[in-house]
Formats: C-alpha cells, sequence, structure tokens
C-alpha cells in the first residue's frame, strides 16, 4: 500500500508528483494510520512486513513507512534489509538471540537485514521506519539508540553555505555500515543557519531539543521542536535555521 506526501504542511497526502522537500512524518503517519484502518486486514504475511504504507514522492515509492502493528504478536523469519524503526506511540517488544529490546514512545532501534525476531505490542503500535535496501545479511543484531550516546565532535557545515558564525558539532552512531551509506545515532549542535543545500541522502530526524526552521526551493517553510518527526528528503535543497542548540536521533540513508 502506498500513501503519497503532501507539498504543504496542512495538506492531504495525495500528490505523489510533487518534488523532494521535507516532510512532517507525524502528519504522514496520522494519514497512514487512518488510511490502513480503513482497509485493514489487505496484506499477506506477518503484520510487521505487511500492514505498511509507504511514503511516495516524484511518483515513487521511498524507503520510509509506517507500519500499523495490532496488539499480540507476531514473528518475521527473515529481515529483507537493514531497518531504522521509531516508535510514535504504544510499546513494542523485540525478541531476538540477542535478547529482548523494549521500544516506548520516540524510542528506536536498528533491525538488521537478515535478523530473524518476534514481536509484541501491548496495544496497537504505530511506527515509522526506513529501510536500506542494499543492505546484506552478516548476522548484526538488533542495535537500540542510545538514550546516553557518548558524543564525540562531529564534522561542521561547509564554511560556504553558513550565514554568521560556525557552529560546534558533535556525534554519536550506534549503527553504520557500508562506509557510512547508511548511519543511526545522535547529533548535536550549536545555534546556525546556513543557505539551502542539496540533501544527497534521506534523512528522518527526531527533535529531542531545541528548534530548527527548514525551507525549500518553493519557499516553503516548517519549523519544528521538541519530540517533532521529519524527514528531509533525497534530492531536496533545503536551509537549515536553528536559533537554539539542537539535539536530534537520526537515521541518514544515502542513495
Amino acid at each position: 500500500m502506498t500513501v503519497a506526501a503532501t507539498t504543504d504542511l496542512e495538506a492531504t497526502f495525495t500528490d505523489i508528483a510533487r518534488p523532494p522537500s521535507f516532510v512532517d512524518l507525524r502528519a504522514f503517519a496520522a494519514q497512514a494510520e487512518a488510511l490502513l484502518r480503513a482497509q485493514p486486514g489487505e496484506y499477506e504475511g506477518d503484520p510487521f512486513l505487511g500492514n505498511r504504507a509507504a511514503l511516495v514522492s516524484s511518483g515513487a515509492e521511498g524507503p520510509v513507512h509506517f507500519i500499523l502493528l495490532p496488539a499480540g504478536s507476531g514473528a518475521v523469519a527473515e529481515m529483507p534489509g537493514d531497518e531504522f524503526v521509531l516508535v510514535l506511540s504504544g510499546a513494542l517488544t523485540l525478541t531476538a538471540q540477542s535478547g529482548d529490546y523494549l521500544l516506548g514512545p520516540n524510542d528506536a532501534a536498528v533491525i538488521p537485514h537478515g535478523s530473524d525476531f518476534g514481536w509484541t505490542a501491548g496495544e496497537d503500535t504505530a511506527v515509522i521506519a526506513m529501510r536500506y535496501a542494499k543492505s546484506e545479511a552478516a548476522g548484526r543484531a538488533i542495535t537500540p539508540i542510545s538514550k546516553d550516546p557518548a558524543f564525540a565532535p562531529s564534522g561542521k557545515p561547509a564554511p560556504e553555505v553558513l550565514i554568521g558564525p560556525a557552529p560546534e558539532c558533535c556525534n554519536f552512531n550506534d549503527y553504520r555500515v557500508d562506509e557510512g551509506r547508511f548511519v543511526c545515532g545522535t547529533w548535536n549542535s550549536t545555534p546556525y543557519r546556513r543557505t539551502a543545500i542539496l540533501y544527497g541522502h534521506h534523512e528522518i530526524m527526531l527533535l529531542g531539543q531545541g528548534a530548527v526552521t527548514f525551507t525549500d526551493d518553493a519557499g516553503r517553510s516548517g519549523t519544528f521542536r521538541d519530540g517533532d518527526l521529519i524527514l528531509a528528503e533525497a534530492g531536496a535543497r533545503c536551509a537549515w535555521d536553528s536559533r537554539t542548540d539542537v539535539t536530534k536521533v537520526f537515521a541518514i540513508y544515502r542513495v
């Protein structure tokens, strides 16, 4: 099942021809959930892989999905790709040989390609996921995104795109494969502004602190704050404006 993304923060997710931009993923999830509930049971196999709606842009399905898990349990014999999952509402327990992983709202983890795992949801549970389809099964364990990351200094935006002083940035990668083509972790930064840059990757961002305003080439602007969930799509050109320190959980898929 597919759901198209929006060209406007208040619009419905119906414009499949829209150019890449930034997407309010909680707004996408709300409409995707309504669509899935209106057409229950129209999938094959386990709900974790089947009861999904894919975000669409430029007329094609992207790597970001909304998953609606009914209260109960299920099992996946083989995960078809590395997948970053973030719980929006409800509670999800993942059970694998490496242990049990309990995820509540705003908790995230990476389920590696080839994973054989069970899942349990105590109530209907909503999840945002991004799959790295180019991964290979390598026997990795499920990896939670740390709630207490050991930050280290990281790279800064290029000087030519900055408007004003350069920020101080720190980063911690929980999961990184294929020389960083798929990487998930936590990042923080002091305030900064930059002009629009071309995103060569899809990036999910869960803001845990601060606020940031994105503006795309069409002049569309949106400000996001603590708890908001955003996707910057590959091919988008967006400016960044943060007037406070920002911390975000991220998942990056370089295309």
